[in-house]
């Protein structure tokens, strides 16, 4: 089973358009965490031109932020592997009368785009989904390349040093029984990414991890679903005032530990 070919997520779009969909507090609150990184990190007003990479959830989930960051900034490139989940992204944003700028289907290891051409990337956890770590190096040398210099990348990838994320060899297990909703690869610890990010050409101003929520998402999903159905929404500002409070975890220095993700601000410096 492999997650980086175009073919596989075209399947995972189609059966994902199949699914019924519910809407869940927990995506919320990612979708909140992550417009607050962004807005923590640049100014997306004047960001200039934007790279947003992989639009599955804007095809599909709530967790998307890129609709609001399109309402900020018309100057928006959104690209995805799978020509499914482009397709999807463009009715979604279409639908909701906005200008969809311009997505396009590509592989983020090749880049149909010049080199020094972007001013801003966010790549979110769109590079934990390849089976080899040479993927990812790839991928980042190729956002390296198409950044222009003095430009800033935020990027966010699985924490592996998350005291709940399992060995990989479970992780290996639970996509074989089918448990999966998709392709789960390698990611690399903060040191490493600091490292691989330094090898081409950028230079880490800022690190943190967000999302303090413990593995797996089935049984949050769960206990979050099974509390609003009992509870009929008296316990949906609980529910949310109990995220945010997890968050704050992220302002500890034990926060690489219980964060679900590692969230990097890497600027591309001269000569990179």
């Amino acid at each position: 089973m492999s997650g980086n070919g175009a073919e596989y997520w075209d399947r995972i779009a189609r059966r994902k358009l199949a699914e019924s969909s519910s809407y869940d507090l927990s995506a919320e609150h990612t979708r909140k965490t992550y417009l607050a990184l962004v807005a923590k990190w640049t100014d997306i007003v004047s960001a200039g031109r934007i790279l947003k990479t992989d639009l599955f959830q804007e095809a599909f989930g709530q967790v998307q932020f890129l609709f609001d960051i399109i309402q900020l900034n018309g100057n928006v490139i959104g690209m995805d592997v799978s020509r499914e989940v482009v397709g999807r992204a463009e009715r979604r944003v279409t639908d909701i009368g906005m200008d969809a700028g311009r997505f396009i289907c590509c592989d983020v290891r090749h880049l149909p785009l010049k080199a020094n051409s972007i001013d801003l990337i966010i790549s979110d956890s769109t590079l934990d989904h390849f089976p080899k770590e040479e993927h990812i190096a790839m991928a980042l040398e190729e956002l390296g390349r198409v950044l222009r210099i003095g430009g800033t990348l935020i990027l966010t990838m699985d924490n592996k040093s998350n005291l709940t994320y399992p060995p990989y060899i479970f992780i290996s297990l639970w996509m074989r029984l089918g448990l999966a909703p998709y392709y789960i690869g390698k990611t690399l610890s903060p040191a490493r990414l600091r490292r691989a990010l330094e090898g081409v050409g950028l230079t880490v101003e800022e690190s943190t991890a967000i999302y303090h929520c413990p593995h797996p998402d089935g049984l949050v999903t769960l206990l979050e679903r099974s509390l609003r159905r009992l509870g009929r929404g008296r316990f949906d500002d609980f529910i949310r005032k109990g995220l945010d409070s997890l968050e704050r975890l992220g302002e500890r220095r034990t926060k690489f530990l219980t964060g679900r993700y590692v969230a990097v601000k890497a600027v591309k410096r001269d000569g990179g």
